[in-house]
């Protein structure tokens, strides 16, 4: 028969080596918990931003996203311009910041001269699906032309803002 004392610390061992693992496991559940937090809140935001964009369109094969319109909008096409091979943004010049303007005619001619699109920005910002080349952008706001050239490279991302001067 094992005397009080014995008994006291065999229980004693046991408390601690229990207690030492509940700790490291609380420890271990604690963290997978922020880290499964922390990626539901990344999911949760990309997805977020993604609905926030308009439909993308078509002009004949060239696709492209046209909108802008209010902060979250303008901010998740922003970003993911990031991923397209040209961003135009629309604006009027204004003495405090230039203030951003919609319904932009945009039309884009090729190296070989060739109009391979045209069409309304709904937006401030325009997202287009362009191949590599040099091309030349013509926006229209309010009966006011302006000319751009850009280089568009494969893999690569060019964001052009179009500033119209204050009439």
């Amino acid at each position: 028969m094992i005397k009080g004392g014995a008994r006291g610390r065999f229980w004693m061992k046991s408390i601690s080596y229990i207690s030492a693992n509940n700790y490291q496991y609380w420890a271990n559940l604690k963290w997978l918990s922020m880290l499964g937090f922390c990626l539901f809140i990344s999911i949760l935001s990309i997805a977020h931003a993604q609905g926030d964009v308009p439909d993308s369109k078509r002009y004949q094969d060239i696709q492209y996203i046209s909108g802008g319109i209010g902060s979250e909008e303008s901010d998740a096409m922003l970003l993911l311009g990031k991923k397209w091979p040209l961003t135009l943004e629309f604006a009027q010049d204004h003495p405090q910041r230039p203030l951003w303007v919609a319904d932009v005619q945009v039309k884009i001619t090729n190296s070989k001269k060739k109009v391979i699109f045209d069409a309304l920005s709904d937006g401030p910002i325009l997202l287009i699906e362009l191949p590599a080349d040099q091309y030349e952008i013509e926006a229209k706001f309010e009966e006011r032309t302006l000319k751009r050239k850009i280089k568009v490279e494969q893999n690569k991302s060019v964001k052009l803002p179009i500033i119209w001067p204050i009439q």
